[in-house]
């Protein structure tokens, strides 16, 4: 059975600043409901737009990271239909057609697997830079069960990218791939912070065996678009089995019980009468607005990011897990670039620090809970001298400075053990059975007794390996005194 995927992928450019045709903030989280409103956004009469400079230099540094071709200038257009969280009954959009021109077309992203270690591609049919609509709120029971709707303004008017795939996915899997990948992108580029709540939304139009497609809205989390699509393909599945037709329809997504419902049958292009905006001029994409972006765009290039990172010899799943966290790589390359060791660095970074930091529920994603280039660098150079092993550092040294990113490192580093002689004899002594069990070939009482040792000795710095290697000499030596 062949599976076809396209997305349409909204994506609020976060970082703008403003919204796109007036003062108010693009960021509207945390704000008094109908608070970040004024009469262009909430449409009243009279009020004129102006486009937003910063969000149009977004949109072109996305399409060139997405190797679109730009045109010499871009067009907005109305998009009417009629809902409560939509003030004018119409949204600024672009459009291919009807004289309207999008800020790009005819682009591809490529997208990491990163459990294969394998490319993937998918071309991108437009992106197009639109308004959000304001936020509709439904009690209890949802869109489809709430006695009445809320309507908050605050969103209305927030920049917002449509990034158009042509139907080039296979799979579910893939399509959550690109959404992270693309997400991660834009992030590196300035645009948006994916982690923010309800930042970015996902529209999916799916067909089985060349049939009709269906459109599956508001997938708002990139584990949904895998599970969404997943329930879409098995539900046209056993229609198709059971000798029955699939419909061009939408169907909304409901998270909370894993299905996709009944929203309204697929409405044509033509239904929303597309026209050029009045209030807004066509702009001009001149050359130097594009080697800005150009800029912007290489700066952001994961792949070319990735290449760096590997040509330290670091392997390739500690180079991912650094780049896939903005803070991380940034961190990475100050520290090497001060002369730390690139492989310790790596694994330090990608495996140690940010596991503690999930490990004490801390967000990695947060530059203000990683430590400063200068304490990394001292560790690192702390483990290739020997001073301290690496097994020190990891679990003695990195909880703590996980707990307080800006501690000294002088008051974090633990003290030295001293006489391990005599705590290995001590050990020896009182786990007789275990040296028995290691002398008839059991090696794993070596561990224990390693552990054993270790324990005793306490919060104190000390090699496991130099341990190991005291235990196996004294026991080979003869039976512990008594």
């Amino acid at each position: 059975m062949k599976v076809t995927i396209g997305l349409e992928i909204h994506v609020q450019m976060s970082e703008a600043g403003s919204k796109l045709f007036c003062n108010c903030k693009a960021d509207y989280r945390g704000l008094n409901v109908n608070t970040n409103v004024c009469p262009v956004c909430l449409g009243l009469p009279g009020a004129l737009p102006v486009v937003s400079k910063r969000s149009v230099e977004l949109a072109l540094a996305t399409s060139l990271a997405l190797k679109c071709e730009i045109p010499k200038f871009i067009v907005f257009t109305r998009k009417h239909y009629f809902y409560p969280d939509l003030p004018k009954n119409y949204q600024i959009s672009m459009i291919e057609r009807a004289g309207g021109v999008p800020i790009c077309r005819n682009g591809v992203i490529s997208f990491l697997d990163p459990s294969r270690w394998e490319w993937k591609s998918c071309r991108i049919r437009r992106v197009n830079i639109e308004e959000d609509p304001g936020r509709t709120v439904y009690e209890e029971g949802g869109i489809t069960g709430s006695p009445y709707a809320l309507v908050d303004y605050n969103r209305s008017g927030v920049p917002l990218l449509e990034i158009v795939t042509e139907p080039d996915i296979e799979t579910p899997r893939d399509a959550r791939l690109l959404v992270e990948y693309l997400l991660l992108t834009l992030e590196y580029l300035g645009v948006t912070n994916p982690r923010l709540e309800g930042v970015f939304r996902v529209d999916a139009n799916i067909s089985l065996d060349g049939g009709e497609r269906v459109e599956v809205k508001n997938i708002g989390s990139i584990a949904d678009v895998e599970k969404a699509l997943n329930y879409e393909i098995l539900r046209q599945s056993k229609i198709r089995e059971a000798g029955g037709v699939i419909e061009r329809e939408t169907r909304h997504w409901d998270p909370v019980r894993g299905v996709t419902r009944p929203l309204r049958h697929k409405e044509y292009e033509e239904e929303y009468l597309y026209f050029p905006d009045p209030d807004l001029p066509p702009i001009a994409i001149t050359e130097e607005m594009v080697k800005g972006a150009l800029k912007i765009a290489v700066e952001a290039d994961l792949q070319a990011l990735l290449s760096e990172l590997l040509k330290h010899n670091i392997p390739p799943e500690h180079a991912w897990s650094i780049v896939s966290t903005k803070p991380a790589l940034d961190l990475f390359k100050k520290v090497v670039s001060l002369g730390g060791d690139p492989q310790v660095v790596a694994r330090m970074l990608a495996v140690d620090y940010k596991g503690e930091l999930r490990e004490q529920g801390k967000d990695p994603y947060d530059p203000s809970n990683w430590p400063p280039p200068d304490t990394i660098l001292e560790l690192s150079k702390l483990t290739l001298t020997g001073v301290y092993p690496y097994d020190t550092i990891k679990g003695l040294i990195i909880p703590n400075l996980v707990s307080n990113p800006l501690a000294r490192l002088e008051t974090l580093v633990p003290e030295k053990a001293g006489d391990l002689d005599l705590v290995v004899e001590e050990v020896l002594r009182e786990e007789v059975r275990a040296v028995k069990d290691y002398l008839e070939g059991k090696t794993q009482a070596l561990n224990y007794l390693v552990g054993r040792v270790i324990k005793k000795i306490g919060r104190k710095a000390v090699d496991p390996r130099i341990i190991r290697g005291l235990l196996e000499k004294r026991i080979k030596a003869g039976a512990p005194r008594t």
